[in-house]
């Protein structure tokens, strides 16, 4: 039984913290040319200029550490969109009634939601070629945000957003 108990609690504490990312790529593109990258000048993130200036700031670390260097002439451009869900809960507890003899069995099942409404910050992630002008690398990450967070815990909340959005670039050929 203690199993199960301690089972369930660490589902239930990843399942809070966890960040849904989904990449996308032109399969033609060969990356290794990527040495530099810059950010849009005009870009719109639609993050406040705070949490703006926080995710360029994680973002510059983390090309750095991916080996690619800012330069005034790009090899490709970043650009930020971002969306701000509310939603249910996503934590719920399972109940369920059954019943059943003679052959015949009835079922009755629901989910009662944990907590309240949460908001999720959705970041868009796009690379996009300098001299072509084209969409070359895209990541979708999500992850559940807290509007009253703290300044640190807002760095902390787009560092890892980036390090999941960036784990797959660059992308490995195919076979």
């Amino acid at each position: 039984m203690k199993q199960i108990s301690l089972l369930f609690f660490l589902l239930i504490l990843t399942s809070c913290g966890s960040t849904y990312v989904v990449h996308d790529y032109d399969e033609q593109q060969d990356f290794i040319v990527y040495k530099t990258y810059d950010f849009f000048s005009e870009m719109d993130s639609g993050l406040t200029e705070l949490d703006h200036k926080r995710l360029l700031a994680v973002t510059e670390a983390a090309m750095q550490d991916i080996g690619l260097t800012k330069s005034e002439n790009p090899d490709i451009y970043i650009d930020f969109k971002t969306i701000i869900k509310e939603g249910p809960s996503r934590n719920s507890i399972g109940v369920g009634v059954g019943s059943g003899g003679g052959g015949v069995n009835i079922g009755i099942g629901g989910a009662i939601p944990i907590g309240g409404p949460q908001t999720f910050l959705e970041v868009t992630t796009d690379f996009v070629d300098a001299k072509k002008g084209q969409l070359v690398w895209q990541a979708i990450a999500e992850r559940r945000f807290f509007l009253k967070a703290s300044p640190d815990s807002r760095i902390s909340f787009f560092q890892k957003i980036m390090q999941k959005s960036l784990a797959k670039y660059p992308p490995a050929k195919a076979n």
